[in-house]
């Protein structure tokens, strides 16, 4: 069976990103929160959709911690495995999270606080890679392409990505949704 070019590009990129050491994704994670703290579009929203990290990826515990800190109603996704679909829960601290779906720290339903992405002024975005225009590559699951799809109005994507995690080109669908913006460790990227 012939791999396919997506598949090629992910564990081409996921090699990169675990190369880093903890230490490194902590510096560089800190280097892109304060990038994203400092965005208008951070600044003036309200309520945040932000993803909790897993395995490699940038680190947003932090981020979201600090995030509640300043008064924002933070929102993290609850993965539905049989519908292949994430949920948006609002969290008010992160004692009421636990392992969910693939291990990833999701709300406990606690709050019961399950909300319309209608409220949503700003989407933090998790991928494995993204190109400069905007376009990312999530894990092979399409969750996160149906949850953007059924937000409504322009509400700001913001990825966030180490430098290795930004190539040339993602291979695209009609149907992918790019972020307006990237963040590295080192630059701003808008598209």
């Amino acid at each position: 069976m012939k791999e396919s070019p997506k598949n090629k590009l992910r564990l081409k990129v996921l090699k990169l990103r675990d190369s880093l050491s903890e230490k490194e994704r902590e510096k560089k994670s800190n280097q892109i929160k304060n990038f994203l703290f400092s965005l208008p579009q951070f600044k003036k929203a309200k309520t945040i959709l932000f993803y909790f990290d897993f395995r490699s990826e940038v680190k947003t515990k932090k981020m979201i911690e600090e995030a509640l800190k300043k008064g924002k109603r933070i929102l993290l996704p609850t993965t539905r495995k049989e519908s292949k679909k994430l949920e948006i829960s609002l969290i008010k601290n992160l004692s009421h999270l636990k392992p969910g779906a693939y291990g990833i720290m999701e709300p406990t339903g606690e709050d019961n606080n399950t909300i319309s992405g209608k409220m949503v002024d700003l989407v933090i975005v998790p991928g494995c890679a993204f190109d400069k225009n905007g376009f990312r590559l999530g894990y092979g699951g399409g969750y996160y392409d149906k949850l953007l799809a059924t937000l409504k109005g322009k509400i700001p994507l913001v990825g966030l990505a180490f430098e290795c995690q930004i190539v040339r080109k993602i291979p695209r669908k009609s149907h992918d949704i790019p972020v307006d913006m990237i963040i590295t460790e080192k630059r701003v990227i808008c598209s």
